[in-house]
């Protein structure tokens, strides 16, 4: 029963230990939580981006009329003028549908309208597909092989490249640049991580010049 207990009590300091170093790491993006804004699953950040003046003379161009993208046939019937006034807005919100006919991934797309996401979104967990939760660096490899196309529809080829090709040099794609400082911990920890991006030379060259 006392070694029982013994071993419980390791256990749970274990743990308390291992927290208490984690709260006086620097707080990289994998342990800093996410905002409230992050969270958030509405898109509406990239609504309110909307600029008619900027489009005007574009759409003027294609023949595309108020009508093409708003709604005006909804029926709102109250007299709460408050409630109306905000039914009306959304109603006539015309959705991600009509921007994404001339900017998204489709045979409508205008060549001069920029497709990337963040030209209107800053918030991308909305448009995070749910396979890309858990664990996806590790597994989207086969994904990507078995579907490239899909990929394509949010990443150009060069963000690939970047991410491959220089995976082995210490820059920013996956840590922050003072995890360099830290990194030992997690090395220590789960070394098979490290492998899943850095080869064992690139460990035993970067240690090897730094006992010079």
């Amino acid at each position: 029963m006392k070694r029982r207990a013994r071993l419980l009590a390791g256990v749970c300091l274990t743990i308390a230990a291992f927290s208490a170093c984690r709260d006086i790491l620097p707080q990289n993006r994998f342990l800093r939580p996410r905002t409230t804004e992050q969270r958030s699953l509405s898109t509406a950040d990239a609504r309110n981006r909307f600029n008619h003046a900027r489009h005007e003379k574009i759409l003027a161009q294609k023949g595309v009329t108020c009508a093409d993208c708003h709604r005006f046939d909804a029926l709102i019937d109250t007299s709460n003028e408050q409630l109306a006034s905000v039914l009306s807005g959304t109603a006539q919100y015309p959705g991600g549908a009509a921007c994404h006919f001339c900017h998204g991934p489709s045979e409508t797309r205008l060549a001069a309208a920029p497709s990337a996401c963040l030209t209107c979104h800053r918030n991308l967990v909305p448009l995070l597909p749910a396979n890309h939760e858990i664990a996806w660096l590790r597994v989207h490899a086969s994904v990507a092989s078995a579907d490239p196309v899909e990929c394509q529809n949010c990443h150009r080829d060069s963000f690939c490249v970047n991410c491959h090709q220089n995976r082995d040099s210490i820059l920013t794609f996956m840590h922050e640049r003072n995890y360099l400082s830290f990194h030992s911990v997690d090395a220590r920890a789960n070394p098979v991580q490290c492998g899943s991006c850095h080869r064992e030379d690139f460990c035993i060259g970067c240690h090897t010049q730094a006992v010079r």
